[in-house]
């Protein structure tokens, strides 16, 4: 799992939902040739996968791509007491293989509610998180990263969620 070891100052943020990629989020921009990105990815890596890229030196966060869901719960999940900061995570270095990649099998599920959406990699109990823009990035007591929210989602974006993830997933 990645684990943080630090936070950075926030970078600008872009989020996107479309029809092909459930969501993508990037912080910042940066230039592969001077620092590669390396991907963490979780979920069955079939059905269900999420792909987080982190500068493979630095281990400052680069993106999250949603790539595919398949267990959507249409609630908001509530955390009563956890701390906030803002930033964004610089995580732990991670033994990635020759392709820059390690895969982690285990939990995916997405949270989707009025105008948020959360997703979760993770089940322990979150405690605290780092707020950039509207993405906040959730960890456990451990600083394990364990999930993530998107705020402020607009009514043109959920509509993006629905009709090309919750209808479909709940239609089958």
């Amino acid at each position: 799992m990645l684990q943080i070891k630090g936070i950075t100052d926030c970078l600008p943020v872009a989020v996107e939902l479309d029809p092909y990629v459930a969501i993508n989020i990037n912080f910042g921009s940066w230039d592969p040739s001077l620092e590669p990105t390396a991907y963490w990815r979780a979920g069955d890596l079939e059905k269900q996968f999420i792909e987080i890229g982190v500068a493979e030196n630095k281990g400052i966060i680069r993106s999250i791509t949603l790539v595919l869901i398949k267990k959507i719960i249409l609630e908001d999940k509530i955390f009563p007491e956890i701390q906030l900061k803002l930033g964004i995570p610089v995580f732990e270095k991670l033994d990635y293989d020759k392709n820059r990649l390690f895969d982690e099998v285990g939990h995916l599920e997405m949270f989707v509610g009025k105008d948020k959406l959360q997703v979760f990699f993770s089940h322990n109990k979150i405690t605290s998180g780092l707020v950039c823009d509207r993405v906040i990035c959730l960890f456990d007591k451990d600083n394990n990263f364990c999930g993530f929210e998107v705020s402020d989602i607009t009514e043109k974006e959920m509509n993006i969620l629905k009709e090309n993830f919750i209808n479909r997933l709940h239609a089958n």
